[in-house]
């Protein structure tokens, strides 16, 4: 019942075309078994008994059945086809979402390619069966009591016996399900780690040259490919069985009613025209049960991928309930001065309220970032330097204290515990190169979409990356995966204007000069500082320029 729940509730928007899509089948399997029924008529009484006329105006009917059924068949597809790609696209965009709303540094963060393969193929795999499938075996199921009800009319034996094959697949078909959904689970999990290899492999490319490690990394993939074909392979050769099994039986079925119906014709019990149907009516009863089968193990492929897309949503109910008790907190004025005060905070990845057993992060950290200040901390790799700042993003809560921002006047006049609503306050600058394919200015834009080249040129300035504007199509220069076609610290400055586009009064700089020399390092820290005197200053650092120009230095850990 939870998967049937959960593909109802993934429906809704999409219940009138399924409605419509099933009346339509159910027309076209009544279309196919009058044309048994007119089929049997044309030649049995037409043909013998019937003037001219009465053949003309037969095969007309016979003709409009045709057409009509075809028609059917042709609304039905582009129904389908439309609602599969807008539903997809639908769940796709919801589970896309999500990712913006899920909790962060929880220990449960999933690999990004394999999230990539949940947001393609499992995606794919649950539309396909809640779209497609299920409303085709709601026509199949049509189908088959249609079939049955007809050839119980031509003859009653052999209708119930070729009914009875349906209990046996019935049972059949659940060993199989329970099978296959387990082979399909370790499938998707194969495909998965395959996907996050390559993944990688593309991305630290250059690392894994420099480390010459290519050999034992395409080793590694050769074993994992070698274990999805070893797994495909099995659930192919249990697929392969249970089909042969199926076969076989209906192809005994349908031996069975043909000779049944040449003793009938021998023994002048039925008509020619009732053989006829009696092989036509075998293949709409056999035809249904078997495809009924066939659909049960894209069910079973479903309930896997919907487990797995419902892993994506770990941490999202307690995100949002979180949220939902915080007050809108208005966006201060720009050029508004605010403080961060950090009181007795402590922090454990991982952590709860009982996390003392946890290895502490931060310990009992307090500190005031006055309203205006610049201010660099220290301290040694580990020492909880940048989950200062993920705390003050309300990306992650300490387990005890509080870190809070405030000013003299306006909205933070009372001071505001940190927390997602608060973020609209920060801009952060991380570490590394953090720039996506495309071009310069749509890697701006993501900090202000639509903003003028006015104010792109005035952050790029700010930022020491002037030479964009020296490149021969200079912000609408394309860039290719993680900035390619730049140096790293080109890329460093590209991302320090991007940041730099957001109006929070607040800034976190992550050893944003680490790619830079020298000179360069200057002259950015005396521009940042020129330009936004009004603005509170943290910067993270083990570089001891800064140092020299900043308020104050705050050293954490053991330094």
């Amino acid at each position: 019942m939870k998967y049937v729940a959960w593909l109802w509730r993934e429906l809704r928007g999409f219940r009138a075309n399924i409605t419509i899509r099933v009346m339509v089948g159910v027309g076209r399997v009544a279309l196919g078994l009058l044309m048994i029924w007119l089929s049997k008529l044309f030649i049995d009484e037409t043909i013998r008994t019937g003037t001219n006329d009465d053949v003309i105006r037969m095969i007309v009917f016979l003709v409009l059945t045709v057409v009509g059924s075809i028609v059917l068949r042709l609304v039905y597809y582009y129904m389908n086809a439309s609602a599969m790609v807008r539903k997809s696209n639908a769940l796709r965009l919801k589970f896309f979402e999500l990712l913006f709303v899920r909790k962060l540094y929880d220990g449960q963060n999933l690999h990004s390619g394999d999230i990539s393969s949940r947001l393609m193929k499992d995606v794919d795999n649950v539309c396909v069966s809640a779209i497609e499938t299920i409303p085709q075996m709601i026509v199949t199921g049509v189908q088959l009591v249609g079939a049955f009800l007809l050839m119980r009319w031509f003859d009653v034996r052999l209708a119930w016996a070729l009914l009875l094959l349906t209990p046996v697949m019935i049972v059949l078909g659940k060993i199989v399900s329970r099978k296959l959904r387990k082979m399909t689970l370790d499938i998707r999990d194969g495909e998965s780690k395959i996907q996050m290899q390559v993944q990688e492999a593309v991305e630290y490319n250059a690392v894994m040259r420099s480390l010459e490690s290519e050999s034992w990394v395409t080793d590694l993939l050769i074993r994992k490919q070698d274990k999805l074909e070893h797994d495909v392979l099995r659930r192919t050769r249990f697929t392969t069985v249970s089909r042969f099994s199926l076969g076989f039986a209906f192809g005994m079925g349908y031996l069975f009613a043909f000779v049944w119906g040449g003793l009938g014709l021998r023994d002048g019990l039925i008509t020619v025209g009732t053989m006829t149907s009696f092989l036509q009516l075998v293949g709409q009863i056999q035809h249904p049960i078997l495809s009924l089968l066939r659909m049960v193990p894209q069910l079973v492929h479903s309930t896997a991928s919907v487990d797995r897309l419902d892993e994506l949503k770990c941490g999202v109910e307690e995100c949002l309930q979180g949220e939902s008790v915080l007050q809108n907190v208005p966006q201060s004025r720009e050029n508004t001065q605010l403080g961060v005060r950090f009181e007795n905070v402590s922090f454990a990845y991982g952590a709860s309220d009982d996390s003392e057993k946890n290895e502490n992060v931060l310990l009992h950290f307090s500190h005031d970032f006055k309203p205006g200040s610049k201010t660099a901390i220290m301290g040694e790799t580990g020492a909880g330097k940048t989950t200062l700042f993920r705390i003050l993003l309300g990306f992650v809560e300490p387990y005890d204290g509080k870190a809070v921002v405030y000013s003299e006047e306006g909205a933070y006049k009372s001071p505001r515990v940190v927390a997602k609503e608060t973020r609209k306050e920060f801009v952060y600058i991380p570490q590394g190169n953090t720039l996506m394919s495309g071009t310069i200015r749509h890697n701006l834009q993501f900090a202000r979409p639509g903003v003028e080249d006015a104010e792109l040129r005035h952050a790029l300035h700010a930022a020491c990356a002037d030479f964009v504007f020296d490149l021969p199509k200079g912000l609408d220069t394309e860039l290719g995966e993680r900035g390619r076609g730049l140096s790293e610290g080109q890329s460093q400055r590209i991302a320090i204007a991007r940041g730099l586009l957001r109006s929070g009064n607040i800034l976190l700089f992550d050893e944003i000069s680490a790619s830079l020399d020298e000179a360069t390092e200057r002259e950015l820290y005396q521009r940042l500082f020129e330009m936004f005197p009004e603005k509170t200053m943290i910067f993270v650092t083990h570089r001891t320029a800064i140092c020299q120009i900043c308020d104050e230095v705050v050293k954490i850990g053991s330094i």
